[in-house]
């Protein structure tokens, strides 16, 4: 698309109005313009499409067939932009829209699900997008505007984020009481994991790894061995863990973030206040 051929919306306007009147006086009269700016609007928006829209004969203006068919369009175009200016100024006010919110899977397991409740039941206009990740991919997600709203661990200060603090977690050592104990079970992607690891004197004779907290609190439950896992995701998936190793711990941070720039519209600012206030 050239947008250097793009119409003025003030031309067009004025066309629509030339166009129904079929004279120029009485346009500009009905505009409230000078005849000599609607002269020019109508000449510029001529050179501007390189086409002749008018002929005049003696009873007034008469649309050329290039005119007629612009006139259809035209009319067609302010319709809609009307719905479109419309529907956008009902965002800023009414309680819709579709959202991107992004968190690690872990973490989604428990602090989403009463709260999402909650915000779908009141609010049928908006509607939620899903992301997952590791907490710091998700960070980088909100910065450049690719996610709306997240839950993150350990989120680092940022100019374009906004972080709210919602509680604290503690990442440790987990298994029950009869399993496989020179087992380790760990996601090495994690940072508190490997902090663990070099800090515990009592060598693991052999290490399972895995990207999914879920399976490892599953695994640690079967007995399979040790896993190293946050307690929050430990209290949801696998209750009756014991924790092991107890003064090897690594403290989380969970919080709730977006970015400074958010727009402000009626949809966003419910989540925010949903959000702001989550008890975990």
């Amino acid at each position: 698309m050239d947008f250097n051929t793009l119409p003025d919306p003030h031309d067009l306007i004025y066309f629509q109005e030339i166009a129904r009147t079929q004279n120029l006086s009485r346009a500009a009269e009905r505009l409230g313009v000078g005849q000599p700016t609607l002269s020019l609007s109508l000449k510029r928006l001529e050179e501007t499409l390189a086409i002749q829209l008018f002929v005049r004969r003696s009873r007034g203006l008469e649309l050329t067939i290039a005119g007629q068919r612009l006139l259809r369009e035209c009319n067609g175009l302010m319709d809609s932009w009307e719905r479109i200016v419309s529907e956008t100024r009902k965002s800023k006010t009414e309680l819709i829209g579709r959202f991107r919110f992004g968190c690690h899977p872990s973490v989604g397991i428990y602090t989403l699900g009463p709260n999402l409740k909650s915000l779908m039941s009141q609010y049928p206009g908006i509607e939620i997008e899903l992301q997952h990740g590791l907490s710091r991919e998700i960070c980088e997600g909100v910065i450049s505007g690719k996610i709306d709203f997240a839950i993150v661990i350990n989120p680092i200060e940022h100019p374009d984020l906004v972080i709210h603090r919602l509680a604290g977690d503690e990442v440790g050592f987990w298994r029950t009481k009869r399993g496989v104990e020179d087992v380790l079970i760990y996601n090495p992607a994690l940072s508190q994991s490997q902090n663990l690891i070099k800090k515990i004197r009592q060598p693991f004779a052999r290490t399972m790894t895995s990207d999914s907290l879920e399976l490892m609190a599953t695994l640690a439950d079967a007995g399979v061995g040790t896993a190293i896992l946050p307690s929050r995701v430990v209290k949801a998936i696998a209750p009756k863990l014991i924790r092991v190793f107890e003064k090897h711990r690594f403290l989380d941070e969970v919080a709730f973030v977006y970015r400074v720039d958010l727009p402000k519209t009626a949809g966003s600012q419910c989540i925010v206040d949903q959000f702001k206030s989550l008890k975990i």
